[in-house]
């Protein structure tokens, strides 16, 4: 029992007010608070006094509360120990499967492969194929996913880099690096390394094939029937390589002039030309003439690229044959890409419209046609822009309809 004793507030006759709390529940509390009795002494009492008082008279105020005599001794309890508190209700998550960490990377690649690179386009499966087959399986394939360590990863890497430029090197650790993180989404693998790319540096950027040297390549390139065609589709029409290699000669349309571009060959075989749909493009008078003579000869059957088998030529045959007649005239290969540059170009310098090149180059947005366009003599250009500043009447250019206005424009181009 605690024991304090003070004045009376308020209290005439000046006694004195004792607080005694004691080491029990009170039982006229709904809470756990100790009881508390407050008493005023009798007249005369000090606060010595007094705080003896209740000490001697604690029993008689316990059996007040209490309905019955009680010691000091039995109101006393043992201490309980302090409970920690409660710890908030959550509710319980969701508990996630341990990963498992005897499952291969052959394993995993191969659901991989059954449940979503099965569903991709030709050309990422053949990719996902070469690559697995070239570079991951020979050193992961056995691997438990979970021993494929980011150290492992950059050791891997250090070695491709020996080898392949910094984007092939990133490419191939971004394959791996998508089957670790199928193995996190299936639950095999608690977290996939993460990996920041290798820098690419931009490639300089090739300038169009100038006058000189396309006419050296078609001299190159006489007597030479493929060479002749290649360099035509590419630098009067605009073809891309894989929609050369996929012409029959029912395509060729030399009656009405045309060239039917319906299918673009791959390594997986035809697919729709970019665009996703057929297109004609007109011809233009020497690209004609050469098709007329090459159609006469009878060594040209159904392809006009023809391959081994009477099949169509492959990609890397038809690449090594023309790198093999740029070498002979003298001039680099820019690649086929860089005859379509050249066939932009060449339009622009003879005032073909945005419009026009839009159309024969068969982009669907006129920002990636301005992309190929390039200016193969700057001074030149200039001083043509700075003389249109002097002519007092400008001739507006007519509007025509796509056909007729990409007709116009090759026949503009004329022989050069």
């Amino acid at each position: 029992m605690k024991v304090n004793a003070r004045p009376a507030p308020h209290d005439p006759e000046h006694r004195v007010q004792v607080d005694m709390t004691f080491d029990c529940r009170d039982p006229r509390s709904s809470t756990e608070r100790p009881l508390r009795i407050q008493r005023t002494a009798p007249e005369g009492h000090t606060v010595e006094s007094a705080m003896e008082w209740a000490r001697e008279n604690a029993d008689q105020f316990l059996a007040e509360i209490f309905g019955k005599t009680m010691t000091r001794k039995e109101t006393k309890t043992e201490p309980q120990a302090r409970q920690p508190p409660k710890a908030r209700t959550q509710p319980k998550a969701e508990a996630r499967p341990e990963a498992t960490t005897t499952i291969t990377v052959a394993e995993m690649f191969e659901q991989m492969q059954d449940r979503v690179i099965r569903h991709e386009e030709p050309t990422s499966r053949e990719t996902w194929k070469s690559v697995w087959s070239c570079h991951l399986k020979p050193n992961f394939g056995e691997m438990p996913v979970h021993l494929v360590t980011k150290t492992r990863i950059l050791d891997f890497r250090e070695e491709l880099q020996k080898r392949y430029a910094p984007s092939t090197c990133n490419h191939i650790v971004a394959k791996l690096q998508g089957i670790l993180s199928y193995a996190v989404e299936k639950e095999k693998l608690v977290a996939a390394p993460r990996i920041r790319q290798l820098r690419v540096q931009a490639a300089a950027e090739k300038d169009p094939y100038t006058d000189e040297e396309m006419q050296l390549l078609l001299d190159a390139a006489e007597g030479d029937e493929v060479g002749t065609l290649a360099l035509l589709l590419s630098l009067d029409a605009g073809l891309r390589r894989n929609e050369m290699l996929a012409l029959r000669w029912c395509d060729v349309d030399l009656k009405n002039g045309e060239i039917h571009i319906k299918h673009s060959l791959h390594r997986t075989g035809l697919k729709c030309p970019k665009g996703k749909k057929a297109v004609s493009v007109p011809m233009r008078a020497r690209l004609k003439a050469a098709l007329a003579e090459a159609r006469k000869d009878q060594k040209l059957t159904d392809h006009l690229f023809q391959g081994a088998r009477n099949a169509w030529m492959s990609e890397s045959a038809f690449r090594n044959y023309m790198r093999d007649l740029a070498a002979k005239a003298g001039v680099e290969w820019k690649g086929f890409h860089k005859g379509k540059h050249t066939f932009i170009t060449v339009l622009l310098e003879k005032g073909a419209t945005l419009n026009e090149l839009q159309l024969l180059a068969r982009h669907k947005h006129a920002s990636t046609t301005e992309g190929y366009m390039h200016v193969r003599n700057a001074a030149k250009a200039m001083r043509a822009g700075i003389a249109r500043l002097d002519d007092p009447e400008p001739t507006p250019a007519p509007t025509l309809g796509p056909a007729k206005s990409v007709r116009r424009c090759l026949e503009a181009v004329g022989e050069r």
